[in-house]
């Protein structure tokens, strides 16, 4: 979690600058080539890592220590053939692919198709040792692949943009820095799990399965999670072409005002993505955690961890959801300073977005759930109905003259209800009780009272300080800081904050201590 901060930190750094630099139209052809990449990447690792962490989490639980480093070697091997493949696929059909989504991404595309096979070789090392409870290779390589991304990138960008290129050269040379990270990201994971491989003291029991049982195992648990993750992020490749080509028939824009439109509203899915690290983080450590209790017949730990992640990810989500539902527009306005259209276009589509940023956070909490007790393909047809909700509310609301592009996060926040709440219905058919008013309602409370002092106390503070940036950033930045502080109070005063929980964390007990929490 504190990595996933990190890096949307350095991240910001990244990509607020780049969208000041090429506009909303700049915006627009960089989502569609990364839009791209990522339906690639899900579908070639995104399942695979959580098969190989639960794998790996059951075997260890069980004794079965030749086996853990079997899977390893099995996974590896099936990571690198797929992130070829892949690649190459990408790099063969970059010109069908441009001719189905529009616009000029074509270099940007080939610039980042490398980044599948070297993605592939990260995340078989992050599930490796994601399923042995160690997050520090996923952490620091994370934060490797954010860096490269924002020195190169950047530096890229500005002097592609300085030398007179094309934007389309110029966004190409900004998403190689994502290839360039990935890189320096793989390099970094080989050379963590050859000098670490034996740290970790494994039981060598004698039972181990061969190795074609165990890909017929790993393909068994990653294609139902691959394809569960890959509808919504298909989806929303769709959507890149969609939205538009409803702006166009529907709304009657022309197809550079609709990638105008578009590119303002991806402004708004940045700011909409941001807290998801934190949650997504839960989601992560949850999956090995659960399979390894389960394993060893433990359901009484399974629930209690499953009811503390719910908890904690209301906790979070909750706050940043209504700070972006109260003041969408300064926050903006003082991140993407040269684009002022664009923010006042895009101000309004936040404010739809941050109902999603809950529902979407609880989404990736609930999936583990349902993915570590076994029953990976309740969170695929989940996630099926939700990407069909998705595509049937973007192409009927965004043609609509009345509605246009603010269709597009409707759907979003629907795509996730409706996820949502058939996770829960799921979590409760298989009895893994938890509390909906310690993890919803308490938690909901003291954001609603955190909204209302930033809705009262935002406007006075601007006025106070001034016009211009710095002025409007530090109004920004008090008026969050204030809201922690009365968030914090209030989780306290509604008893939102259990002590099993707060032991959780690293340095729990003094936490407690501070908070006088018991």
């Amino acid at each position: 979690m504190l990595s996933g901060i990190l890096v949307k930190v350095i991240g910001a750094f990244f990509s607020i600058p780049l969208a000041n630099l090429y506009g909303a139209d700049g915006n627009d052809i960089f989502i569609s080539a990364y839009y791209v990449y990522t339906a690639m990447y899900v579908i070639s690792s995104a399942g695979l890592p959580v098969a190989v962490s639960k794998m790996i989490s059951e075997a260890k639980a069980l004794g079965r220590g030749g086996e853990v480093r079997r899977i390893a070697r099995v996974t590896f091997l099936t990571f690198l053939i797929m992130g070829t493949v892949l690649s190459l696929t990408m790099i063969l059909l970059v010109d069908e692919i441009c001719l189905f989504i529009g616009g000029s991404c074509r270099y940007a595309i080939l610039t980042v198709a490398p980044t599948i096979f070297f993605t592939c070789i990260v995340s078989a090392v992050r599930g490796y040792f994601q399923g042995l409870s160690n997050m520090i290779p996923t952490a620091v390589s994370q934060i490797i692949e954010a860096l490269g991304k924002l020195i190169f990138g950047l530096g890229l960008a500005w002097y592609l943009m300085g030398a007179g290129y094309p934007l389309d050269v110029v966004v190409a040379g900004a998403i190689g820095g994502v290839t360039l990270g990935t890189v320096f990201s793989a390099l970094f994971v080989i050379c963590y799990a050859l000098r670490h491989k034996d740290d970790e003291p494994l039981p060598q029991g004698t039972a181990c399965r061969s190795s074609r049982e165990i890909l017929r195992t790993l393909v068994k648990l990653a294609i139902p999670i691959t394809v569960g993750a890959s509808v919504f992020s298909v989806s929303s490749l769709i959507d890149t072409f969609m939205v538009k080509m409803r702006l166009q028939e529907g709304c009657f824009m022309t197809d550079a005002a609709a990638g105008f439109t578009y590119g303002a509203y991806g402004y708004a899915v940045k700011l909409f993505n941001l807290p998801l690290t934190l949650v997504t983080a839960i989601g992560v450590s949850l999956i090995p955690a659960i399979s390894g209790a389960l394993a060893v017949g433990s359901r009484e730990k399974s629930v209690r961890l499953t009811e503390s992640a719910f908890r904690l990810t209301g906790l979070l989500a909750f706050p940043c959801a209504v700070g972006l539902a109260v003041i969408p527009q300064p926050i903006l306005e003082v991140l993407f300073v040269s684009q002022p259209e664009a923010c006042a276009l895009a101000a309004p589509l936040l404010r739809l977005l941050a109902p999603a940023v809950f529902l979407a956070g609880m989404v990736s909490v609930s999936n583990p759930v349902l993915q570590a007790t076994g029953k990976v393909s309740l969170p695929v047809i989940a996630m099926g109905v939700g990407a069909l909700v998705k595509i049937l509310c973007n192409y009927a609301l965004v043609g609509l003259p009345d509605v246009g592009i603010h269709g597009a996060p409707m759907g979003t926040s629907l795509c996730y209800l409706v996820i949502l709440v058939i996770n829960l219905v799921n979590i409760r058919r298989l009895k893994i009780p938890f509390s909906l008013r310690r993890s919803f309602l308490r938690p909901l409370l003291a954001a609603g009272v955190m909204g209302v002092f930033v809705w009262l106390i935002y406007p006075p503070m601007a006025a106070l300080l001034g016009s211009g940036r710095l002025m409007g950033l530090l109004a920004v930045l008090l008026t969050v800081a204030l809201a922690a502080v009365i968030y914090l109070l209030m989780l306290i005063a509604v008893k939102a904050l259990p002590r099993e929980d707060i032991l959780m964390l690293p340095k729990g007990e003094k936490i407690a201590k501070i908070l006088r929490i018991r």
